[in-house]
């Protein structure tokens, strides 16, 4: 090591450019580990320091290292090009100091809310309000506060500030401020002598989509609260339209039926896509899209079924052996894709609410399965575990919403009562 390090001394002091060129067939000393730097800015580290580090970059390769077109020699320049196509391009240095250090988990852990509907057996009632004198249709949250509509009525977003509401004897849909019921507008025979039977508005507050009793479906663009201008009628229920949902994020309009059909139409070309096979044996009652997934969920009487963004089933269960205790509300959960996704919320005429879980088949350890029966092709490849039931509503639970914190559950039911559900404190305790 003596005499490396007098060489290098030596040309430190004379400011020579070497070429160390390494034969990897041959086992190499750590202890020749050495870290060349430009000695045009006389920064050679001393050897015990390069010994620390690895660097067998060759100082061609570094950006900036040499100006080809400066190079007057073509023997000098073709063997300077030749070994920088031979070594490559050594990546640009982005940082000059050190990343900022990780935090641990146990701190990260801390911050992210616990998974709401995972956890769902812990769940208590946090508080009870009578909010409305008809059966609650609606739930939404806004910027902290808690809105809530009632039958034949629909808070528009972004804002929240404006409803709709229709079911009128001259077919008028109206729009109204929220909270002081003022009159802002009122449109007439948007469904000619049909009665509007349900409404949806997307994120931005400028489409609105109307099914009536006639089976149709229309398309409006909100201009201003004076003003609707039509887009198209889509037709393929032959009966009246009892929900539907606009999914912004994937251009998508599904709409269920009393025929039993639930229809995908494209909503920025306003055409057909998909009618989901095969029909189910009762009339749909409720839909609802995962915005974040896509995941299309409906229930039908008792069925539950999810299907994927494309109408593929991906799981279907019968949620009660009563046929009298149909599926009227869903939500999903809106956690990030690196989370957990497949979790459902149900709520029925009967007055619970079922959590459901989506596991693959595999965990499965009965051959039969619902989608048998149905005749679905293919079969379903996951299906649907139920993991709670909540039975505090004494009446059918009409509406359901998971507030964008996750942090808690709002179930509305038919009399216009209206629950918040929380993890209970010893949870929350044991998981800081």
């Amino acid at each position: 090591m003596g005499k490396i390090s007098s060489i290098f001394s030596y040309l430190r002091e004379k400011q020579l450019i070497v070429c160390v060129v390494i034969d990897t067939s041959y086992p190499i000393p750590t202890s020749v580990r050495i870290q060349i730097e430009d000695l045009d800015d006389t920064r050679l580290e001393d050897i015990e320091a390069a010994e620390e580090a690895t660097n067998v970059f060759y100082h061609y390769t570094y950006e900036g290292s040499v100006d080809i077109d400066s190079l007057s020699d073509p023997t000098i320049k073709a063997s300077t090009l030749a070994q920088i196509n031979h070594f490559g391009q050594t990546p640009k240095q982005l940082f000059l100091k050190p990343h900022v250090k990780r935090r641990s988990y146990s701190y990260l852990r801390r911050k992210i809310p616990l998974h709401l509907l995972q956890h769902c057996s812990h769940l208590v009632p946090h508080d009870v309000q009578k909010r409305s004198t008809s059966s609650i249709t609606q739930i939404a949250s806004y910027n902290d506060t808690i809105v809530v509509a009632g039958t034949n009525n629909y808070i528009k977003p972004p804002k929240y500030n404006q409803y709709l509401n229709w079911g009128f004897a001259d077919r008028s849909l109206r729009f109204l401020t929220y909270g002081q019921n003022k009159l802002l507008s009122t449109h007439e025979n948007l469904h000619g002598g049909y009665q509007i039977q349900c409404v949806g508005v997307s994120n931005d507050g400028r489409i609105l989509v109307t099914g009536a009793d006639d089976g149709v479906v229309a398309v409006w663009k909100i201009i201003n609260e004076q003003q609707l201008c039509f887009e198209r009628a889509l037709f393929g229920h032959t009966c009246k339209i009892t929900c539907l949902y606009v999914s912004q994020s994937y251009t998508l309009l599904v709409t269920g039926s009393d025929d039993c059909s639930v229809i995908i139409w494209d909503l920025s070309g306003l055409t057909f896509v998909k009618q989901l096979e095969p029909k189910f044996p009762s009339p749909v009652t409720a839909i609802h899209v995962n915005d974040l997934t896509g995941e299309i969920v409906t229930g039908a009487g008792t069925l539950l079924a999810i299907w994927s963004v494309n109408g593929v089933c991906l799981a279907i269960v019968n949620t009660s052996q009563l046929q009298s205790d149909p599926i009227l509300s869903l939500t999903t959960t809106l956690y990030s894709d690196w989370e957990h996704t497949n979790w459902f919320v149900t709520g029925h005429q009967s007055g619970c609410v079922q959590f459901w879980n989506m596991i693959h088949s595999s965990s499965s350890s009965s051959s039969y399965t619902i989608s048998d029966e149905y005749d679905i092709k293919p079969t379903p490849e996951y299906r649907l575990v139920c993991r709670k039931v909540l039975n505090l509503h004494k009446h059918p639970v009409t509406a359901l919403h998971l507030t964008k914190n996750h942090r808690q559950l709002l179930t509305g039911d038919f009399a216009g009562h209206l629950i918040s559900w929380k993890l209970s404190a010893e949870k929350l305790k044991s998981s800081s």
